[in-house]
């Protein structure tokens, strides 16, 4: 028997739960990573990979017709994922510069943090001792937290911005692809991420308390997709229900812990959806309609499909989880 959940307030008809829909196509360099809802608006940065010409841009969607209204160079090389403010301002990692504050209806950029540099020996880290910044998000007191791929490292950016702070860093966390998408749960607790692949290939999701100097003791084991060699969780969502959405990059697909760190259900890509799941990346809530929008990254295949770079919904009934 197929679930139909009740229509939601604005959603105009049911829709069954993991029903997926093309929200977006998206236009080059591709390579969509971040995403976020606004009241009216969702953001989308990218090319989120290694060594595509041209340079970082931020796009912005109509909210209900999904028509691409701006796209915002950026400069760099590679955008990746995105916060948002009470006002609407855009915070997005570009790579080459740290953390850019973008004002979506002017276009106009500022620093907003910068200075990440080498400071951990990761045995899987590239030659030369890149970091890696991919995740951030916001606590209750505007302080940033970033998560670095490469340094098994978080950082820490002051409220207002500034020069980012090592604030926690750990050989648990490291691995060839080690931190990566990153929350605060909706409490203000705690910080929430997951690391990609360790050095058996395998996912996790960990938990740290939001306190000034975090201690290796205080770093907890919330999730792993034992067994599941590859799973590869990137970004992470909170929902209203206190479920937490993860995009599960290496199987293509999504995967619902409950807050006891037990999954309670798995979702794939229909065999109707009009754009195949393909290595998701970031999870972000339309409450109006009781999606989530997630960014098809398609950075694990070859050869390099471009039709296959955009932005899916997922029918899941929940709405967005408390952000800061």
């Amino acid at each position: 028997m197929t679930l139909i959940a009740p229509a939601m307030a604005g959603d105009d008809h049911s829709r069954a739960i993991g029903d997926s829909r093309l929200i977006a196509k998206l236009p080059d360099p591709g390579y969509p990573e971040g995403i976020a809802v606004g009241k009216k608006h969702f953001y989308v940065a990218g090319p989120a990979a290694f060594g595509i010409p041209g340079q970082a841009v931020l796009w912005v969607y109509d909210l209900e017709t999904n028509a691409l209204l701006k796209t915002i160079g950026l400069g760099g090389f590679a955008g990746s994922c995105i916060a948002l403010d009470e006002h609407e301002n855009v915070y997005v990692i570009e790579e080459a510069q740290g953390v850019l504050k973008v004002d979506p209806e002017t276009g106009v950029k500022t620093i907003y943090a910068a200075g990440f540099h080498h400071v951990y020996n990761s045995p899987f880290a590239p030659p030369g001792g890149q970091y890696l910044l991919n995740d951030l998000a916001f606590d209750k007191k505007g302080n940033l937290y970033v998560s670095d791929t490469f340094q098994a490292t978080i950082w820490r950016v002051p409220p207002g911005g500034g020069t980012p702070q090592v604030w926690f860093q750990s050989a648990q966390i490291d691995g060839p692809f080690g931190p990566n998408g990153l929350r605060i749960s909706p409490d203000g607790d705690k910080v929430f991420f997951t690391t990609t692949f360790d050095a058996a290939s395998l996912g996790h999701i960990w938990t740290l308390p939001v306190k000034d100097a975090p201690t290796a003791a205080d770093l907890k084991l919330f999730y792993t997709w034992q067994g599941q060699i590859g799973a590869g969780p990137d970004g992470i969502a909170f929902g209203k229900s206190g479920n937490l959405y993860v995009a599960l990059a290496g199987y293509s697909q999504i995967s619902i812990i409950n807050e006891h760190g037990v999954e309670v259900k798995r979702l794939s890509s229909p065999a109707s959806a009009p754009l195949p799941w393909t290595n998701p990346a970031n999870i972000a809530f339309n409450d109006k309609t009781g999606t989530i929008l997630v960014t098809n990254h398609a950075s694990l295949i070859n050869p390099i499909n471009p039709a296959l770079f955009g932005v899916f919904d997922v029918f899941v009934d929940d709405k967005a989880g408390k952000l800061f």
